[in-house]
């Protein structure tokens, strides 16, 4: 199966102040931390490859410098992506459209998901042939979330800023969830404090 890992790496941060994807955190930028373990992944695991989707100039030049380095990425520029989630959401699904039969969403601000845990939750979710799927700790949902091909028309049809997770809750009995331990891996950075 060869899956589309669509990496968000394109939101606006309002309530972080700045750009929180571009903050240092234990010495590199806070977006390249899951991205790094997905290369990894995807050197392991070859039938999976990222489209990094960025409306930062500076996250895209960095991507496309990993791309021309040989690293298993695509760098996806959306300027449109400020306009909302669903945006970012179009523009990896048409990244990976073409080839995919499933894509999994996974997203810049969770700099804490071990690639163990990201492993985990491709092979599980590729191992169920899941129509949906999603993350979970202790009943509780988050990203990353996957999603069969069968579904990129309701990805597509987004609007606003919506993301992904409006099919999901659409689809309950679809959905097929992986487990993780830690609470903390699932933390979305998206405050000052939870930064520090």
């Amino acid at each position: 199966m060869k899956v589309g890992i669509v990496y968000l790496a394109a939101g606006n941060s309002r309530r972080f102040g700045a750009n929180k994807l571009l903050y240092e955190l234990k010495g590199r930028p806070m977006y390249q931390h899951l991205l790094l373990r997905l290369t990894e992944l995807c050197r392991e695991c070859p039938r999976f490859q990222i489209a990094v989707v960025t409306q930062y100039e500076e996250i895209f030049a960095c991507v496309c410098g990993m791309e021309r380095e040989g690293f298993p990425v695509q760098a996806v520029y959306s300027p449109d992506s400020r306009k909302g989630a669903s945006y970012s959401v179009r523009a990896g699904i048409r990244a990976v459209e073409r080839w995919s039969d499933a894509c999994a969403f996974f997203v810049a601000d969770q700099p804490y998901l071990t690639g163990r845990s990201a492993k985990g939750f491709l092979l599980e979710m590729e191992r169920r042939n899941a129509a949906l799927g999603s993350v979970c700790h202790e009943g509780m949902a988050g990203n990353p979330t996957w999603f069969a091909r069968d579904y990129y028309p309701e990805l597509l049809s987004l609007s606003g800023d919506t993301g992904g997770r409006k099919i999901l809750k659409k689809y309950p009995e679809k959905v097929s969830y992986f487990a993780v331990e830690d609470g903390r891996e699932l933390t979305d950075i998206d405050e000052p404090e939870n930064y520090r």
